[in-house]
């Protein structure tokens, strides 16, 4: 059975938000105004959805902007609960400061200041609060580490190379580090390491190290980078596999990012599973191979996928490059 990183990682976020609100507001915690407040800032810091686009905006005003008016839907639903929504969003604010998105120098007096703001709300104070806003804090940085840590590879790491004039746009491929006898040659290894069921069986250790890849660029705040990983072709008739395999990173926010590395041939052979998959969220770039017939019909499909690679030594190169103002997304390599 295959972990989808990416709704493991969010787990751990919501666990550790409803433990920071829980602890502040006490019998006053209302979870229906809390779930809220987490969704719009999950949907916000990680899936990068915002009401209204504004490049000019950082991304903690966008989110703070986003909370202000979840708020005032939330009163206006519930005008009798104004002064517990204001309350429970003061205090949200907060989780900017714990969960990357401002910077702190000094955390404890970040703590400081919830304390104070909750004896003046809530009127509540104790010895013990800090300390176990603290803890919270730390135990949250610290599952996260760990569960970065558990996909790490001594045996396996991540080749992430920028296309020529794309920086953000990066061919990953997986490299193995395993140590085998001399008498066995580079060219064996590697022609066994890409062919057959293991091609198929690498790309669960590659779609998790590069689910963790994708869900660093974002608590880093970049939502630029994309990446076109490999694919088996072999799997496009093993229905049963792909989907434990896909549920890796069968998530918006990861799928957002990646795109699968499938051959034009075998897009003319698995036309429907290939659009199954479209359908299902996933990205695609294609490679163009000598079974593309360059005429305008089949140029302006191209465009359904998200990439589009042609090699240099392709025969039909130049005609391509020709009639490249139809085709959306080239990357000559």
């Amino acid at each position: 059975m295959t972990v989808n990183v990416m709704e493991e990682y969010l787990d751990i976020v919501k666990k550790y938000i409803t433990k920071y609100m829980k602890s502040i507001l006490g019998y006053k915690y209302n979870k229906e105004i809390c779930d809220a407040l987490t969704e719009k800032y999950i949907d916000a810091r990680y899936y990068n959805y915002f009401s209204v686009q504004d490049d000019s905006l950082t991304l903690r005003k966008k989110i703070m902007l986003e909370i202000k008016k979840l708020v005032t839907n939330l009163i206006e639903e519930n005008p009798d609960m104004e002064k517990e929504i204001n309350i429970s969003a003061v205090f949200f604010y907060y989780i900017l400061y714990f969960d990357n998105i401002i910077m702190a120098k000094n955390i404890e007096k970040k703590i400081e200041n919830i304390d104070k703001l909750r004896a003046k709300l809530l009127n509540k104070q104790n010895d013990f609060f800090r300390n176990e806003i603290y803890d919270i804090i730390s135990n949250w940085n610290k599952e996260k580490l760990e569960d970065f840590e558990k996909y790490e590879s001594k045996e396996f790491e991540l080749k992430i190379t920028p296309f020529q004039n794309n920086k953000n746009i990066n061919n990953v491929r997986l490299m193995q580090n395993i140590k085998f006898p001399y008498i066995f040659s580079e060219f064996a290894l590697n022609k066994a390491f890409n062919t057959g069921i293991i091609s198929e069986d690498k790309l669960y250790v590659e779609y998790y190290l590069i689910s963790v890849k994708v869900i660093k660029d974002i608590i880093r705040q970049n939502f630029k980078k994309q990446y076109i990983v490999e694919f088996a072709d072999s799997l496009l008739e093993k229905n049963k596999k792909i989907k434990g395999l896909l549920n890796i990173i069968n998530n918006s926010a990861i799928q957002d990012k990646l795109s699968l590395k499938i051959k034009y041939e075998k897009y003319l052979n698995y036309k429907e599973e290939i659009y199954e998959l479209l359908r299902s969220g996933f990205k695609i770039a294609i490679v163009l191979d000598d079974s593309f017939e360059v005429e305008y019909s089949n140029l302006e499909k191209l465009n359904m996928f998200s990439y589009v690679i042609v090699n240099k030594e392709l025969k039909k190169y130049n005609l391509i490059i020709e009639n490249k103002s139809i085709i959306k997304n080239l990357i000559e390599i």
